[in-house]
Parts: C-alpha cells; structure tokens; sequence
C-alpha cells in the first residue's frame, strides 16, 4: 500500500489550453452582469458565477463574496484541482508543462484519448530522466471483445520511481484523432511513501475491495414508477497492510499526514490491480496483532 502525497501546483509553464478558454470570458472590472453570469479570473485561475445582476463594481470577485461565488477551476486548471471528474479537456491533442518540484510518481486520473506520453527532465530543456508513452485503451478480456466491443478508455496511470529533482520540468501530451476529445481529469505529483517501505516483509493482503459509489438520485413512488436523475459517481476503497511492528509507528504518522488530504492511493503496483488505485480521503487504524507483526486498515472515500 503506497500513497502519493500530492503537491501544489503554483504555475503552469506552458499549456495548450488557453486561458480565457473557448467558452470563457474573463472578468473585467467595473462591467456589467447578470444573475448567473460566469466569468474567470487568470490570476486565481477560478471561475465565478455572478450572484445578483450588478453593474459598475470594482471589487475583484474573489474578495466579493456578496455578488460571486466560485464555482471551481478554469478549464486549463481543471486536471489540478481537487475532482477527478472534472477535465482539462480540447479535441485531438493536449500538451501541458509545469514544475511541481520535489516529486518521485505521477498518478494521473480520468483520461481521455488514444495515446498519452509523459517526459520528466532534471530541469527546463535539460536531461531526461524519465519517459512514457502508450496508448489509453483498456486491454480486452478475449478474443471476442476484441472482434466486436469498442475501445474503452484507460482511465488511469501511475507513474513511479521517477529520480526526484527540486527543479524537475514535466511535460504531459494526450493525443488523439482529428476532431476526437482528450483530457486529463487529475494529475497528482508528489512524493510516494509505503506504509512497508524498508520492511522485510509485508503488503497489501488479498481481500482488497474497491466499491463504486453513485451519487445519482433514485426514488420510487407508491406506483412502482422509478425516476432516475443520472449523477457523479466515485470509488471508495478498503485494504488491510501487514507489516512488521517496527513499521507500526511509520504508519500511524502516514496515516495522520494524510488525514483531510485528497491523495493517491494505491494498494499494490502488481498487474492486473489496476482498479486498486483510487483518488481520495484516507483514513485508516493501526492493530498490533502479534509480538513482531502490526496490522492496518485503510479506507479511502474516493473523491468525484
């Protein structure tokens, strides 16, 4: 069990993705709004929804909260804010660069696209230290569904082992065919930490469970009649990690780090466990179970 302790990203250095985007208009001061109005602000890289229709004010929307309420990232700042569901997203190719300094894994979530390749350099048109690049469709099962289902997208990816530099350049390219959507719903950069790092032996035991759950709303009427308003919905996860006690305290401080903290989680690298890899709240406990062997519990509440 392994879990990316995500930086903040500050800056982007480059990005296909304008800002005011196509669909966006920037905020300009002293205009005139309507109730529901959404305009952006660059320098928060947020968008505001204009509560009340109002004319000749000069107060910057983030500091008047009588007249905006901020509604969430701006489209090119989507892929780094706390939802997975929510994308970066243009048509036929995406390219994105940024520092996030001190880093050892990438984790990236609701992806969108035929292909994808991550490059980290040292530093900004410096050496590379790392390099991927594969497609975004999920293997199929047989013979069968290859023959005559669709692709479905690989919706994520974690990237680990990466040698940390504080001056690191990463760039990120989603691609796809002409006119076809790509996106990128979370990126999460940080520093990756097991709770059996330097163990000699432990893990995550078999019996992890990944639980789907859906926000949509569902009610039936005395009829029989179901309505059905399609909704967000996310993964929760639930793993036990053996360790050897002297782990125990480790855990217990990874575990207090990381409380109120969206994080990657992900239970074990080994293939096939992909759906083991969730992006969300952990939280977890820590049980002596023998005289050389500590036990704990995680769950992690999946974010939308």
């Amino acid at each position: 069990m392994r879990v990316i302790v995500p930086n903040t990203i500050g800056s982007i250095t480059s990005s296909t993705v304008a800002e005011p985007s196509a669909g966006e208009t920037a905020w300009v001061s002293a205009g005139s709004y309507t109730a529901g109005d959404v305009r952006i602000r660059t320098t928060t890289h947020k968008k505001y929804m204009a509560l009340s229709t109002h004319s000749g004010r000069t107060a910057l929307p983030e500091s008047d909260p009588m007249y905006w309420k901020d509604i969430g990232a701006t489209d090119r700042w989507k892929m780094f804010d706390s939802y997975t569901s929510t994308q970066t997203a243009t048509t036929t190719t995406m390219t994105v660069v940024f520092q996030p300094g001190f880093f050892n894994a990438v984790a990236l979530y609701n992806l969108t696209g035929a292909s994808i390749t991550l490059t980290v350099k040292d530093q900004p048109g410096g050496t590379t230290i790392f390099s991927y690049t594969g497609n975004l469709f999920e293997p199929f099962p047989d013979w069968y569904e290859w023959l005559f289902s669709p692709y479905a997208d690989l919706k994520k990816l974690v990237f680990q082992d990466i040698i940390p530099y504080a001056t690191a350049e990463v760039t990120i390219a989603v691609t796809a065919v002409s006119g076809a959507p790509v996106g990128i719903g979370m990126v999460v950069c940080g520093d990756m930490r097991g709770f059996t790092d330097g163990a000699t032996f432990g893990g995550t035991q078999y019996g992890a469970k990944v639980e789907p759950v859906d926000y949509s709303y569902i009610k039936t009427n005395e009829y029989g009649e179901t309505e059905i308003v399609k909704r967000k919905a996310t993964t929760d996860l639930n793993a036990s990690v053996i360790m050897p006690k002297e782990n125990a305290d480790y855990a217990v401080n990874l575990l207090q780090e990381v409380l109120a903290v969206p994080a990657a989680w992900i239970a074990t690298d080994s293939a096939g466990y992909a759906s083991l890899s969730v992006f969300g709240l952990g939280s977890g406990s820590v049980e002596h179970v023998g005289p050389n062997i500590a036990q704990a519990q995680i769950t992690v509440k999946g974010l939308i």
